[in-house]
C-alpha cells in the first residue's frame, strides 16, 4: 500500500494559495495598487480590459525593483517589508506577506517591468503560470509596470465563476476608490477599455472625498476629529438627511488600510440614533489611527479584517467622536435663540404688549348692501362637530374601474378622462376641481404630478414604456466624479429619456426627460448615478419618490388648460385615486353625497 499523504506539486500548491489572495479581478487590482503605494508612488495608472478578464495593468512612478531582485518578486513569501514575526506589529506598509505577486503570476500571464533611480534602463521579466522567463533589458521610466493577462487561464473552474463584466468592473472600481480615499496626496487614474473612469488629482482629504462621492457631497459632509491615546478618529460623515435605505458610501480605515468591521459599523449607527429612521444607513469615510502594536492586521487573507487590542474602548471612542461631531455642527434640530428674538420677547422691558383690538363697523346692515351680503355668503364655512362634512371619498375595490368607466362615458371619447376647456379649475395652494355631469372630482395636483411621473419612471426602470425625451439647446457636462456606476446605468438611461456623447473628460448630455429642464435633469441624473440600478426595488422607489417630491415643491401650479392634460394623464394610470404610499390623490363628490349634506 502506497503513501496516502503526499506533498502537493508546487504548481498545484501555488494555485491553491492563489485562490485565497486572488478571488476576482478586483483582488489583483487591490494588491498591485498597494504594492505601488508601498514603493512610494505619487502617481498610479490602472488600465483594465474586459473587466480584468483580458488584462489588468498597474503603472507607478515609485522606487522600482532592482534587476537582481526581479525573480524574487514573483517568489512566494519573498518580501522586503518584514523579516521577523515581531515586525507584524510594527507594520508601516500595506503589504507584508510576499504572496501577492506570486499568487497573481500563478493564475495569469504576468509581466513585470521595473527601473530604479540607479539604473539607466528598465528590466522586464515574464512569468506564466509560475514559470519564469529570462530577464531582458528594455526602455522604461523609473517605477514599475505590472501586467496580468488572461486571468485564471489555467484554472477554468475559477474563471467560470466570474460574474458579468458590469459586476466585475464594479468591484474593481470599488477597490480602486476605497484605496484612493485614504491616499489624497497620490494622483490616481482608472481606465476601462480605453475610457477614463476616474482621474483623481492630489488634494486634501475633503477634496478627495468630494471627488469620489460627488461634488454635491462636499456641502453635506460633517467633519469628525477626536484624538485619544487609544485611537485617533478623523474623517467625515454625511448629514443624517442624506441617509439611505441601502448601504453605500461606507468606508472605514485602520492606519490607511480599508477594512470591514460590523462591530465598528454598529458604533457609527448608534451615533446616529434618533437622527435617521431605523431602516436607513448613514454614509461615512472614517480613518482610525491606532498604534501598530495594538492592532493585528494578519487575521484575513485579503487583509480586510483586523483585530484590536481593546475593541470596546475603540467602539466607545468612535461612537462618541461621531456623535460629538454631529452635535458640534448642529445636525440635530435646535431652537434658535438668536434670530428674531425681539419679536417674541422684549428683552429690555421698555414696552408692554398691546391688547388685541376688534374693529366694528357700526353702520353695517346686510339687508341694505347686496355686495357685502354676497361676500359674507361666500366666506368660508365650518360646520359644527355634529355634521359629517367629510363627504369626499375614494372608490374602493371594483368601484374604481366602474366609476372611471361611467364618467368616461359621459364625456367625449378617450380611454382617459378628456375634459372640455373650462371644466377644470385650480384651487390654490395645490388643489384643482373638475366638474362632471353628476359629480365633482377634487385633485391634489402635486401628488397627481408625482404619481404620473413616478409611474413613468418606474415603467422605464423596469424595461416598460420609455419616457419622452427632450433635446437641449445647450448640452450639459457630466464630470467623472459622478460616473461611478455609469457602466451599470448605460443601458437604462435611454429609457429614462437621456441621450449623451463622450466628452473630452466625462460625458456630455444632449437630452433628458421631457418634463424636466436641463438643469433639473442633470441634478436628478447625478443623484441617480450614486446608486446602483440593481438595488432593492423599495430603495429605488424611495429614491425616485424623494426626488419627485423635491421637484414638485418648486414646480408651479398648472393653469386651467394644463389641468386638462394632467387629469387625462392621471386617469390613464392604473390607480388614479391613491399613490404608491397609499396617500389620496383624487376624491369624488357625486350628487347623492352632496344632497345628503342638505337634508
Amino acid at each position: 500500500m502506497g503513501h496516502l499523504i503526499q506533498l502537493l506539486p508546487e504548481e498545484v500548491a501555488n494555485q491553491i494559495a492563489a485562490g485565497e489572495v486572488v478571488q476576482r479581478p478586483a483582488s489583483v487590482v487591490k494588491e498591485l495598487i498597494e504594492n505601488a503605494l508601498d514603493a512610494g508612488a505619487t502617481e498610479i495608472w490602472v488600465h483594465i480590459q474586459d473587466a480584468g478578464r483580458t488584462s489588468i495593468q498597474v503603472i507607478d512612478n515609485g522606487s522600482g525593483i532592482a534587476e537582481e531582485d526581479l525573480p524574487a518578486a514573483f517568489t512566494r513569501h519573498a518580501t522586503s517589508k518584514l523579516k521577523t514575526a515581531e515586525d507584524l506589529f510594527a507594520l508601516q506598509t500595506m503589504g507584508f506577506r510576499g504572496e501577492a505577486l506570486a499568487s497573481i503570476s500563478a493564475v495569469t500571464h504576468a509581466t513585470i517591468k521595473s527601473r530604479t533611480a540607479g539604473q539607466s534602463t528598465a528590466t522586464e521579466l515574464r512569468c506564466e503560470g509560475g514559470h519564469f522567463g529570462t530577464p531582458k533589458k528594455t526602455a522604461g521610466p523609473i517605477g514599475t509596470t505590472i501586467t496580468a493577462k488572461n486571468l485564471f487561464f489555467n484554472v477554468p473552474a475559477r474563471r467560470q465563476f466570474l460574474k458579468n463584466d458590469t459586476l466585475e468592473f464594479r468591484h474593481i472600481s470599488e477597490a480602486f476608490t476605497a484605496i484612493s480615499l485614504a491616499q489624497p496626496m497620490v494622483r490616481m487614474h482608472l481606465k476601462h477599455n480605453g475610457q477614463e473612469v476616474w482621474i483623481l488629482d492630489t488634494g486634501n482629504p475633503r477634496q478627495r472625498v468630494a471627488q469620489i462621492l460627488g461634488k454635491k457631497a462636499n456641502e453635506r459632509l460633517v467633519p469628525v476629529g477626536e484624538v485619544t491615546d487609544v485611537v485617533k478618529t478623523e474623517g467625515f460623515v454625511l448629514r443624517p438627511e442624506h441617509a439611505r435605505k441601502t448601504r453605500g458610501d461606507q468606508y472605514l480605515y485602520v492606519n490607511k488600510r480599508p477594512i470591514k468591521s460590523g462591530y465598528l459599523h454598529r458604533a457609527i449607527i448608534e451615533a446616529f440614533d434618533g437622527l435617521i429612521p431605523a431602516e436607513h444607513h448613514p454614509a461615512y469615510v472614517l480613518f482610525l489611527s491606532v498604534p501598530t502594536d495594538r492592532v493585528d492586521v494578519n487575521v484575513h487573507p485579503a487583509k480586510s479584517e483586523v483585530k484590536f487590542d481593546d475593541e470596546r474602548a475603540i467602539y466607545a471612542i468612535v461612537r462618541s467622536a461621531v456623535k460629538r461631531a454631529l452635535g458640534i455642527h448642529q445636525v440635530a434640530p435646535t431652537l434658535d435663540f438668536e434670530n428674531n428674538l425681539q419679536q417674541h420677547v422684549d428683552l429690555n422691558g421698555q414696552t408692554a404688549p398691546s391688547a388685541p383690538v376688534i374693529h366694528v363697523d357700526p353702520n353695517f346692515n346686510p339687508f341694505q348692501n347686496e355686495g357685502k351680503f354676497s361676500a359674507l355668503a361666500t366666506a368660508s364655512y365650518r360646520p359644527s362637530a355634529q355634521v359629517n362634512y367629510d363627504f369626499f371619498a375614494a372608490p374602493k375595490g371594483q368601484e374604481v374601474e366602474q366609476l372611471a368607466f361611467d364618467h368616461a362615458a359621459e364625456i367625449p371619447s378617450g380611454t382617459g378622462m378628456n375634459l372640455e376647456p373650462g371644466w377644470c379649475m385650480p384651487l390654490p395652494p395645490h388643489f384643482a376641481v373638475a366638474v362632471l355631469q353628476n359629480s365633482l372630482v377634487a385633485i391634489h395636483v402635486k401628488r397627481a404630478r408625482q404619481h404620473i411621473y413616478f409611474n413613468q419612471v418606474s415603467d422605464a426602470l423596469h424595461a416598460g414604456e420609455p419616457m419622452m425625451s427632450q433635446t437641449w439647446v445647450f448640452p450639459e457636462d457630466l464630470d467623472l466624479s459622478v460616473l461611478r456606476y455609469w457602466h451599470e446605468w448605460v443601458d437604462i438611461l435611454p429609457r429614462l429619456g437621456f441621450q449623451w456623447a463622450d466628452g473630452a473628460v466625462g460625458k456630455q448630455c444632449l437630452a433628458g426627460p421631457q418634463f424636466l429642464t436641463s438643469s433639473q435633469a442633470i441634478a436628478w441624473l447625478e443623484d441617480l448615478l450614486t446608486s446602483k440600478p440593481d438595488e432593492e426595488d423599495d430603495a429605488l422607489t424611495a429614491f425616485v419618490m424623494q426626488w419627485l417630491e423635491q421637484w414638485t415643491q418648486t414646480a408651479p401650479l398648472p393653469t386651467s388648460p394644463d389641468l386638462q392634460s394632467l387629469m387625462d394623464a392621471l386617469f390613464s394610470c392604473a390607480n388614479p385615486w391613491t399613490n404608491h404610499a397609499g396617500k389620496p390623490i383624487a376624491r369624488i363628490l357625486d350628487g347623492a353625497a352632496l344632497s345628503a349634506q342638505f337634508e
